[in-house]
């Protein structure tokens, strides 16, 4: 009793400091609860959902908009052009009634393209001299070269091209033109083939080889002119 008696009796004014502390202290954890609660993470939305990867190049803005579809209409159109177009060797590339060749699914047929990949003109299976019409330009090439040595096209034309291997050996016809990288025909012994393109819109000289190593430096070359 002694000892609770000599305990020192806190003021009015120490008791107000106190309970101004506590409700100070008390502010600031309600503060900062409320702001963590309303924090996102990078990996949710808004709506607190798990936000999924999406399609863009590193150090490029990735988006999640779709490849927009192949409508009707344009289907119907290259299906359309497919019906009207003409074939000039069984195999060969379809042309269309406006002198565009096209792929097999309707498509403008690429030049500049690796060859026989989908979208370049494409060289036929083997096929007999006698299939190759008239209106073909017809190549023969052997280790004597190819003859003829030149041939003139118009531009812009599309063109039906034909190679025959006349020798024991195989043979690449190709351009030295990037943009005809595309336009190439190999042929094994006694074989032919045949390709359908559309010239170059530019006039000149456009000179073609055998890519088999050492033919071309052994006189296998030649050249197209368009005029």
């Amino acid at each position: 009793m002694d000892n609770i008696k000599n305990v020192p009796k806190m003021s009015t004014k120490t008791i107000a400091i106190i309970i101004g502390i506590l409700v100070i202290v008390v502010a600031l954890i309600v503060i900062f609860s409320n702001k963590d609660d309303g924090a996102q993470t990078p990996e949710t939305s808004q709506t607190g959902t798990e936000q999924q990867p999406t399609n863009g190049q590193p150090g490029q803005q990735a988006t999640n908009t779709p490849a927009a579809p192949v409508s009707p209409a344009d289907s119907a159109m290259a299906t359309q052009e497919l019906k009207e177009a003409r074939v000039v060797v069984p195999g060969a590339n379809p042309i269309s009634k406006d002198n565009v060749v096209l792929t097999q699914t309707g498509e403008v047929a690429q030049n500049n393209l690796i060859p026989m990949s989908p979208g370049a003109p494409q060289q036929t299976a083997p096929v007999s001299k006698d299939q190759i019409p008239s209106s073909a330009v017809k190549l023969d090439v052997s280790a004597a070269g190819f003859s003829p040595k030149e041939f003139t096209v118009k531009p812009g034309a599309p063109v039906t091209l034909s190679v025959s291997s006349i020798d024991t050996s195989t043979h690449v016809f190709m351009f030295d033109e990037f943009g005809l990288s595309a336009v190439a025909i190999g042929v094994g012994p006694g074989e032919t083939r045949a390709i359908t393109f559309n010239a170059p819109t530019k006039a000149g000289d456009y000179t073609f080889r055998c890519d088999v190593p050492g033919h071309g430096g052994r006189g296998e070359v030649g050249k197209m002119i368009v005029k």
